[in-house]
């Protein structure tokens, strides 16, 4: 028995809970059908947000976005669920050009929480018997993943999703993706994840293929007094494509100028997807990144792979394999190019 408690702010609220409520229970029982659970394990309770379909999140650039957005007015809703005992809870905030979702799933012995805006806040988290796992991201800010198992905290992060699945241990990944898919199915994290790691170990074979000192002369020329030379080296930089946005993702921007380091993330901004991503576009973003390398380096689970990303990561840093400074690259918590 499924009862419901809400304001909605709205003409045809009380209808619109009496359709709500009935599409949630028919949605209900054909999940139960489709996907057989214990009855009464934390899993058999499908989230409400999810049975909703309020929003439909998807990964665009490696960045978790709402980008299919039922639009509703702001409205509060609470649910209670006899036979888990359990309780959720959901409040929309919506005002012109803004909307704001806090959703909440309590049950005896798991909680789950998710929170998103539209200025790039995504929030994810369960705790379970004392232990938890969470993803946050805000803004352009780096995604991080913080866990919690047998009183030993771990962390992750990356500017994008890809790169912080790859710095994770098969069993802190494998959690982390079974609460999206559960938070936000039909993303395809695993495939594309597992896809595209199969990609980059296919090029982890080949010599890397940008020009990096053609890279550092056009963005010296970003700073030179004409402003004709500096767009001839704007043009010249976006002509290297998607892939030199691996390049921009990692520079040290400390050394550069205001100029050189504003053309550059509108170069970068070019780039950004605008599709949900692919296999495609997530190879081409990362092929040139050296934290990516860095990342499969680092696989001890995966000593080949470690070894030929070990090779492509010196070829990009511009040291020899056996070098201290090699060395040095894996053992730093980010690699930055220096481009000046």
């Amino acid at each position: 028995m499924v009862y419901a408690r809400g304001v909605f702010l709205s003409r045809n609220g009380i209808m619109f809970a009496a359709l709500l409520l009935g599409s949630v229970v028919g949605q209900q029982a054909v999940h139960s059908q489709a996907e057989p659970k214990l009855a009464n394990s934390p899993e058999s309770l499908t989230p409400f947000i999810v049975k909703s379909a309020w929003l439909k999140f998807g990964i665009y650039d490696g960045r978790i976005l709402a980008k299919d957005i039922r639009r509703t007015q702001s409205r509060s809703l609470t649910l209670y669920h006899d036979e888990h005992d359990a309780q959720e809870h959901l409040v929309v905030r919506t005002v012109p050009g803004q909307y704001r979702l806090k959703y909440a799933m309590m049950l005896p012995e798991q909680t789950l929480h998710l929170e998103y805006d539209l200025s790039g806040t995504f929030a994810i988290r369960c705790e379970q018997d004392g232990d938890f796992i969470q993803l946050r991201q805000t803004g352009n800010s780096p995604i991080r993943v913080k866990l919690q198992r047998a009183g030993e905290q771990l962390e992750y992060s990356g500017q994008r999703l890809w790169l912080v699945l790859m710095r994770m241990p098969v069993e802190d990944r494998q959690q982390l993706i079974r609460l999206m898919n559960r938070l936000c199915p039909r993303t395809h994290v695993s495939l594309l994840f597992e896809e595209s790691l199969a990609g980059l170990s296919r090029l982890s074979l080949t010599p890397v293929q940008v020009d990096l000192n053609k890279v550092r002369e056009l963005v010296a020329m970003l700073d030179e007094k004409s402003y004709s030379v500096r767009q001839h080296a704007d043009r010249q930089l976006r002509a290297f494509g998607r892939p030199l946005v691996g390049v921009l993702d990692n520079v040290d921007h400390s050394t550069l100028s205001t100029e050189q380091r504003t053309r550059l993330r509108l170069i970068t901004k070019v780039y950004q997807v605008t599709q949900r991503d692919s296999v495609e576009s997530i190879v081409a973003t990362l092929k040139w990144s050296p934290q990516c390398w860095q990342a499969l380096a680092k696989k001890a689970s995966d000593p080949l792979m470690a070894k030929h990303a070990n090779i492509r990561l010196a070829e990009l840093m511009e040291v020899e394999l056996q070098s201290p400074d090699s060395k040095e690259l894996l053992a730093n918590d980010e690699v930055l190019f220096r481009l000046r």
